[in-house]
């Protein structure tokens, strides 16, 4: 089907380190060292300012990258229209140059919510026509990158010529488009296997329609597990964490997100089931009320991941 590696990232918990971690940020950047001792290939930080609050994303991931030396440094997902695009530019070139090129710009224009129109007010931007804006302002950061915006030379300038790689976050039909013609990589939230095959063949053919190789576009996926003994404890972890996370039941959530809640051995069967349509690198969120036992959670989910992509 493909030729990409495959890889496995881990959502670190900046909105989780707000609510139950008494906001200690340092807790993030040494669950980001410990992902990449255990063995992840990437790391990343969401992004909200006042819908779900949590740490900035790129000052954070500047943190990480001082903590950090292998791991790619992804953004799941930034939301660029909280952000100038001249001042965008200006801080991805930084922590690309910061991190030595590891950068993933994971984006989106923010869920159709209450919130999303709030914090967007907030700073000021109108929010009726989020994602035109956003692929405006991505074009203005990679024309600045390229040094395509007369009497303008943002320094310092990316790791690589055109700036780092950015990936869409959605699923519909607008945004497929523009993953296949103008993205290095899809990051759906899909929440069955057969949706996310049915929105990587609509990117898929819609690169093969801009004359783009389907293969040079990263399939990403955005996973969230609830891991504990038996399935009931699981359930019942993961509708505590998507309370206090989005303020709603786990039962809601799983109709637009990529939910799971198990045994390590189901955890397992639910990667390979995305895996199997496609998803090369799977980044999964743990939806660990209380950030107990957080680390070594992540190392056995890194073990079930890591099996599921190799079968």
């Amino acid at each position: 089907m493909t030729n990409q590696s495959r890889a496995i990232g881990l959502l670190l918990p900046s909105r989780e380190a707000l609510l139950w971690g008494d906001s200690d940020l340092a807790l993030i950047v040494d669950a980001a060292r410990r992902a990449e001792q255990a063995g992840y290939d990437s790391v990343w930080a969401g992004d909200s300012l006042l819908a779900r609050p949590r740490a900035e994303p790129l000052s954070l991931l500047s943190a990480v990258a001082g903590a950090t030396t292998r791991v790619s440094l992804g953004t799941a997902v930034l939301l660029p229209l909280l952000r100038h695009p001249v001042s965008l530019a200006h801080a991805l070139s930084t922590l690309d140059r910061l991190s030595r090129g590891r950068v993933i710009v994971g984006i989106g224009p923010g869920a159709e919510l209450p919130g999303t129109h709030a914090e967007l007010a907030a700073i000021g931007v109108p929010s009726d026509r989020r994602i035109s804006a956003m692929l405006e302002t991505i074009g203005r950061c990679r024309r600045l990158w390229r040094g395509e915006e007369p009497g303008m030379d943002l320094e310092p300038k990316p790791s690589h010529a055109g700036g780092p790689p950015i990936w869409l976050a959605g699923n519909g039909p607008r945004m497929l488009r523009e993953t296949g013609t103008n993205f290095d990589g899809w990051l759906p939230f899909s929440p069955t296997p057969g949706e996310y095959a049915t929105g990587l063949r609509a990117v898929q053919e819609a690169a093969e329609r801009a004359g783009r190789d389907p293969d040079s576009i990263a399939t990403g996926v955005y996973l969230t597990v609830a891991i504990a003994d038996g399935a009931s404890e699981a359930a019942s972890e993961l509708d505590v964490y998507m309370r206090a996370y989005y303020g709603v039941p786990a039962e809601v959530m799983a109709r637009a997100q990529a939910c799971h809640a198990g045994t390590l051995e189901s955890a397992a069967e639910w990667f390979a089931s995305y895996a199997a349509v496609g998803a090369r690198h799977m980044v999964v969120r743990l939806a660990r009320p209380g950030l107990t036992d957080y680390s070594a959670t992540a190392k056995e989910v890194l073990g079930a991941a890591r099996g599921a992509a190799k079968a």
